[in-house]
């Protein structure tokens, strides 16, 4: 079930055209993720952000994942809307799911803001995890090739 990915991944932009209550053209890059905690599985789309630095940024169905487990550590992260936010982090096994299998990534860190009103609809992959994939981003064809290290 859980096979070695040595295949490049394709990953095609999906577009959105608002934000909050500016009309804007917003093109991103989203991915199928997998987390796994304890017995519990979560898998659903997951955008490509380069600017945040952690691993996993959640939506509420994955902070449900995480009740009554203690944070490893507590951090603080910059936040462009609320000044500095404070986060307890925990961590997760993570798969990217791509034709039908589930390709390992490995431990995350999933960053859990203290203040639940940070959460959002979307769940975010950011550069802890990104770092370590080989990333081709081909923006004429509008995709993204990923090769897991």
């Amino acid at each position: 079930m859980w096979k070695k990915w040595t295949e490049n991944s394709i990953y095609y932009y999906i577009e959105d055209g608002f934000y909050w209550t500016v009309l804007r053209y917003w093109i991103f890059l989203w991915f199928t993720l997998v987390l796994e905690v304890g017995e519990f599985r979560a898998r659903g789309p997951a955008i490509l952000d380069t600017g945040f630095d952690g691993g996993v940024y959640p939506n509420i169905d994955i902070v449900k994942l995480f009740e009554g487990i203690k944070p490893i550590k507590t951090v603080e992260f910059e936040n462009p809307l609320f000044q500095r936010s404070e986060f307890e982090v925990y961590v997760a096994n993570a798969y990217l799911y791509y034709r039908g299998e589930y390709v390992p990534i490995g431990d995350v860190n999933v960053y859990i803001p203290v203040e639940p009103e940070l959460l959002g609809e979307e769940v975010i992959i950011g550069r802890e995890v990104i770092n370590r994939w080989r990333v081709v981003l081909d923006s004429e064809a509008k995709v993204l090739r990923v090769l897991l290290r």
